[in-house]
C-alpha cells in the first residue's frame, strides 16, 4: 500500500460497468452485452473500491461509467455522486446508447450537473433519427453531450488463441488504454472479465484473468500501473487488429461473429512482428475498443 507521505501516481483512466446487459442486441458487441444475464453493480461497493484506489493514486484522469447500457441501472446517480465525492477532479463520463435518456429522472440530471458529467452517446443506426431530440434534451438539462456515430463493429477474437501475449499487449496499448474495475479488481481491459459471457453462451474456453486485487497490501500505485502493462493469458485470444463489419441489430448471435478471419490474424501477426517496441508513455489515448477503433 502507498505510504501517505509518498507521492502517489495518476491513474489515467478506468471504466466501470453499472450493468452487464443491454437493451440493444448489437452484433459483435465488444463487451458481449447481448450475451450477458442482467447484473447490477452495487454503488456502496463502487465507492469502497474508489476510496481504496485513492490510497494508491492521487487522482484518476478519466472515469467512464458504462455497461451494457448503464442507464438500465435503477440508480446511476449513486455512482455519479460516489465518483465525484472520491475523485472530484476526474473527468467523469457515462457511455450510453441514448435509448433511456428521455426516461431519466430529475435526480439523474441533477447528479450529472453537480459532477459536470459528459454523456458519451454511442449513436448506432437504430438511434440515428433520435439524435436531434437527444441533443436538445441534454442542452435543456445543461449536461454536455459527446456524440459519436458508429456504423461498424469489429470481430476481435483469435479463435486459435495463439497470439503472442507480449506483442498483442504492446500492440493493444499502442491503440488504446482501458483498464476496467469490477468487484475490487482492476483488469488490463474489459475482455478478461467480460469474456465469461462469450464462453458460457458458446461453450468456449478463452482464458479469463483474476485481475489485480486493489486491496492487496503488497501493492501500491506504481506496482499496479506496472501490472496494468503486463500481458495476461486472455491476450492470447485477442487479435488486436480487427475485421470491421457493418453494424447490425440481430436476435441471434454466433461465436463465429466474434472471430477474426484467418487473413486478419495473418495480417496481425505480420504487423506485430514488424512493430517497434511500445513504451508506456507512447499510448496517450484512453477508452474502450469502440471508442478508439472505428
Amino acid at each position: 500500500m502507498s505510504d501517505l507521505h509518498t507521492p502517489r501516481p495518476v491513474l489515467r483512466y478506468v471504466e466501470y460497468p453499472l450493468v452487464e446487459h443491454c437493451n440493444l442486441s448489437c452484433k459483435r458487441c465488444a463487451h458481449f452485452s447481448p450475451l450477458a444475464d442482467p447484473d447490477f453493480a452495487d454503488p456502496v461497493s463502487f465507492e469502497r473500491d474508489l476510496r481504496q484506489l485513492a490510497k494508491h493514486f492521487s487522482t484518476i484522469s478519466r472515469i467512464r461509467l458504462l455497461g451494457g447500457e448503464p442507464l438500465l441501472h435503477p440508480t446511476p446517480e449513486a455512482f455519479i455522486d460516489a465518483a465525484n465525492s472520491v475523485f472530484p477532479d476526474a473527468g467523469l463520463r457515462i457511455v450510453t446508447n441514448g435509448s433511456r435518456l428521455k426516461a431519466m429522472r430529475d435526480t439523474f440530471w441533477s447528479a450529472c450537473r453537480r459532477a459536470k458529467v459528459t454523456l458519451d452517446l454511442s449513436l448506432y443506426p437504430i438511434m440515428e433519427k433520435a439524435a436531434p431530440e437527444l441533443q436538445e434534451l441534454c442542452e435543456k438539462q445543461q449536461v454536455k453531450l459527446n456524440l459519436t456515430y458508429y456504423g461498424s463493429f469489429f470481430a476481435s477474437i483469435n479463435p486459435r488463441s495463439d497470439s503472442d501475449p507480449e506483442r498483442s499487449m504492446a500492440y493493444c496499448r499502442s491503440l488504446f488504454y482501458c483498464p476496467s474495475l469490477k468487484d475490487s479488481r482492476l483488469y488490463v481491459c474489459a475482455l478478461p472479465v467480460n469474456v465469461v459471457h462469450f464462453n458460457k453462451k458458446f461453450n468456449r474456453s478463452i482464458a479469463t484473468d483474476p485481475g489485480i486485487d486493489i486491496f492487496d497490501p503488497a501493492l501500491d500505485g506504481e506496482k499496479i500501473l506496472k501490472l496494468l502493462e503486463t500481458p495476461v493469458e486472455t491476450c492470447r485470444s485477442c487479435a488486436c487488429l480487427y475485421d470491421a463489419h457493418q453494424w447490425e441489430h440481430v436476435r441471434d448471435h454466433t461465436a463465429e461473429d466474434y472471430d477474426v478471419s484467418a487473413e486478419g490474424i495473418a495480417w496481425h501477426n505480420e504487423a506485430v512482428r514488424k512493430m517497434r517496441p511500445i513504451a508506456s508513455h507512447d499510448h496517450p489515448q484512453t477508452g474502450d475498443l469502440h471508442d478508439r477503433v472505428k
